[in-house]
């Protein structure tokens, strides 16, 4: 499999999900909903790579980062090693800043995916716009140096006036620049549905 197949199997994945309203914060919905699926669909095709932020995990590859890249059993989710060396390759440079992305992944030709990832709250009053806006950004941004870009973007709750009118002209305007949006909406009492890999 190469990354445009491992990208297309992980959107069709995170399409289909309903997160719980629940979820305590954005780092939990990226966990569940793009982290884990990711992992596990790498677990079945280890020749695509797949690299995520440690967070306070100190454990590493067995062997080293080089073996895991041989051998799918000695990669260790979030390893730190593993993340620090992908921003050789992961991060976009541009106008004085470093931006990096939520989840990478790279197959063995070195192409590569950036999936960015946002948990918006949506009420009867003023929409998340700065929030949704700086996502969109951050996935224009990751087209500089990744070859498949997707952008989850899980919603809960509701607005009383419905804003979806331009959603078909965003998303053609995102796929000519290489970004695939994928929203995810959330139902209240819910409960997080595991993914089904």
């Amino acid at each position: 499999m190469d990354i445009h197949g491992f990208a297309a199997a992980l959107a069709s994945q995170m399409s289909r999900q309903v997160p719980s309203a629940y979820l305590k914060n954005e780092g939990e919905f990226e966990r569940k909903h793009v982290v884990e699926p990711a992992w596990e669909l790498s677990e079945k095709h280890p020749e695509i790579r797949v690299f995520v932020h440690p967070e306070k995990r100190q454990k590493r590859c067995r062997g080293s980062c080089d073996a895991g890249a041989a051998d799918h059993s000695h990669r260790v989710q979030g390893c730190p090693d593993c993340w620090t060396a992908s921003k050789e390759w992961s991060v976009v440079d541009a106008f004085g800043t470093r931006n990096n992305f939520d989840l990478v992944a790279i197959d063995r030709s070195k192409k590569t995916l950036a999936v960015e990832v946002k948990w918006l709250s949506l009420s009867s009053g003023k929409g998340p716009n700065s929030e949704f806006q700086r996502f969109i950004g951050q996935c224009a941004l990751a087209t500089a140096v990744h070859h498949v870009v997707i952008g989850v973007c899980g919603f809960r709750g509701q607005r009383k006036k419905e804003f979806h009118k331009h959603e078909p002209n965003l998303q053609a305007a995102l796929k000519k620049i290489g970004v695939l949006v994928i929203p995810v909406f959330a139902k209240a009492g819910q409960k997080a549905k595991k993914h089904k890999g």
